[in-house]
């Protein structure tokens, strides 16, 4: 995972109620999935990765090459790219697809020291997944500015509303 500092200021949420650890992982994941998604809208579409059929925002879910979903991998940007219900849930991720493109994409010797890296244990505790959920969303704020440019969809806007909400 890409590693970044975080200003424990910004981190206002984590003085409210305590939240579950559980909790905090969701919302972590929701924020990078979602920023996995819309990093790769293209016309307002997504396209799977592995099946390259293209789909709107909300019908597409952020897939991994590698299966477990273990934390150590859990958010790396490199390995999760999008992917439509038929592959990675009824496909099951198709991995030997997605393993492929990747392979190509990144070369043997990296993919490898990403299955390595996967079998490592990583322990997350609450305020890790709230940085990874504060990184996230602030990675998706800048798409959203970039794309002000562009003119956005009412619909992106929606989105960048209930994520400002969340």
């Amino acid at each position: 995972m890409e590693t970044q500092k975080v200003n424990m200021k910004d981190l206002k949420f984590a003085k409210k109620k305590p939240i579950t650890k559980t909790k905090a992982k969701k919302k972590a994941w929701d924020a990078f999935s979602l920023y996995i998604r819309t990093s790769n809208l293209k016309d307002g579409l997504v396209e799977c990765y592995t099946c390259g059929n293209r789909r709107h925002l909300k019908e597409m879910s952020a897939g991994h090459a590698i299966g477990g979903r273990n934390n150590a991998i859990l958010f790396d940007e490199r390995i999760v790219k999008p992917q439509c219900a038929g592959c990675n849930i009824w496909g099951r991720g198709q991995y030997q697809i997605f393993a492929y493109k990747l392979i190509k994409e990144l070369g043997m010797g990296v993919y490898e020291g990403i299955l390595a890296e996967a079998q490592e244990p990583v322990q997350y505790k609450v305020y890790n997944y709230q940085a990874i959920e504060l990184i996230y969303k602030k990675k998706l704020a800048e798409l959203f500015e970039d794309s002000k440019d562009k003119g956005v969809s009412k619909k992106a806007k929606v989105k960048k509303r209930m994520l400002q909400n969340k």
